[in-house]
């Protein structure tokens, strides 16, 4: 009856394995994926964009402005009723300059069309630093966007490495519970014919109930690391795409000595460039206030349409240039640079923080590395010498030279070790895609 089930269930696998294999999504397609999906990388995107579009905003600052103006409308007040007629061309010298039609005129309508065109030709610097600021912010504002998009592709390979080692711890209770549930049987039948005492049967029992648990806790695990990376990856569908499996090949990864891989991180890190853009906005800010201190000239051209009506009947035309210099503004200016180079002091300290906290993550990632791959090298050691001692230990009890807890003892060191070395593979993988993120070398 068991080989039966054992068959059925080997056919089953093989008939359903190419439905639920036949997407595998590798990790280089799932970092791609992500890298086009995930919603919060694509908020950086945006952030991008809108700092692109304030760059052009001030450099249009440097373009001549053109303006058009209408107005409509009706006075009795005596200055704007004869400055109408004047504007309008209509002034009656026998009647207009009459005291009564000059004290008490009668209301006046005016409709007014102004095409203005304004000219800056000096800010004392405002304009040309307002550009460096934006350009500053927009270099910022990219390399925000290129880190995010290297620590999104970190996350997404975390996540499907997650996935894949949990299938592979969930295939390691399978085994577990296979090994048990033989057990199990075999302790049960030997209870029966009356070869062994009740106690070892009712220990492969709980044998048993222990690494089912155990499994279920696995396959839990499962179901948890798939919605992860379902989540990092901005998957639409209801479930995430199958995975490929645990292939247990270590990555190939000598990293060059500490103190190299400090310097490179220092050359190299998007965060620390998106800081040190930001420094220079702060002081191109600096250098916009300072243009309150110098005048500011530009030219106005107007052209002015007046009519007692819609329309452009008279026409008038001006030209003039202006001058502008404040005098006096309650201290606004000098605590305004005040204020800006304390900014820009605080985001150069904020740099050199930086700069130590890029140096502490790189070593930090760097010892993580060679701490995983000494421990990856001690299980994959014991995971051999735990097989080797179950088959022997299996091979006493059925010489009935030992007890059965010895047997049940060895399988779980088999477990313990099966699980040890995947920990610290899985452990060895982030360790060297987190060193990668230190030094900044993360795809982008």
């Amino acid at each position: 009856m068991t080989k039966n089930r054992a068959r059925l269930a080997l056919w089953c696998g093989l008939i359903l394995a190419p439905a639920a294999y036949g997407d595998v999504l590798s990790l280089d397609a799932a970092i791609r994926y992500a890298l086009e999906h995930n919603p919060g990388l694509a908020a950086t995107g945006e952030q991008a964009r809108a700092a692109a579009a304030r760059k052009r905003a001030a450099q249009g600052a440097r373009l001549p402005r053109l303006d058009l103006n209408y107005m409509a409308r009706q006075s009795n007040n005596p200055l704007d009723a004869f400055a109408d007629k004047l504007n309008t061309r209509s002034v009656d010298p026998a009647a207009d300059f009459a005291a009564e039609a000059l004290n008490e005129p009668d209301p006046s309508t005016l409709h007014s069309t102004r095409l203005s065109l304004s000219v800056p030709l000096y800010t004392g610097g405002r304009i040309s630093a307002g550009i460096r600021g934006a350009d500053a912010l927009l270099t910022a504002a990219e390399q925000q966007r290129l880190r995010a998009r290297q620590h999104t592709a970190y996350q997404a390979t975390r996540a499907y490495l997650a996935v894949q080692a949990s299938r592979r711890l969930a295939r390691i209770a399978d085994d577990a519970v296979a090994a048990a549930r033989e057990h199990a049987e075999t302790t049960a039948r030997l209870a029966r014919e009356g070869r062994i005492i009740l106690s070892d049967k009712l220990t492969a029992e709980v044998y048993l109930s222990g690494v089912r648990a155990i499994r279920e806790k696995a396959r839990a695990q499962v179901q948890m690391t798939r919605a992860q990376l379902r989540e990092v990856l901005g998957y639409e569908e209801p479930l995430p795409p199958a995975v490929a499996p645990w292939s247990g090949t270590r990555t190939a990864f000598d990293p060059a000595p500490v103190a190299e891989l400090e310097q490179q991180a220092l050359a190299t890190r998007r965060d620390l460039r998106a800081l040190e853009a930001r420094l220079k906005a702060a002081r191109a800010r600096v250098d916009a206030a300072k243009a309150d201190y110098r005048p500011q000239l530009g030219l106005v051209a107007n052209s002015d349409w007046y009519d007692d009506r819609p329309g452009f009947e008279e026409h008038s035309w001006s030209v003039m240039g202006t001058v502008r210099m404040n005098l006096y503004a309650g201290g606004q200016t000098r605590q305004t640079v005040a204020a800006g180079r304390h900014r820009a002091a605080a985001l150069a300290e904020q740099a050199e923080a930086l700069r130590l906290q890029i140096r502490r993550e790189v070593r930090s990632a760097y010892s993580q590395l060679q701490a995983a791959q000494a421990r990856l090298d001690i299980a994959a050691d014991n995971v051999g010498k735990a097989r080797r001692t179950v088959q022997l230990v299996k091979r006493r009890y059925g010489q009935g030279r030992t007890l059965l807890i010895d047997l049940l003892q060895s399988e779980r060191a088999l477990v313990d070790a099966r699980t040890e070395a995947l920990t610290a593979a899985l452990d060895y993988e982030n360790a060297v895609a987190g060193l990668r993120l230190a030094m900044g070398a993360v795809v982008e």
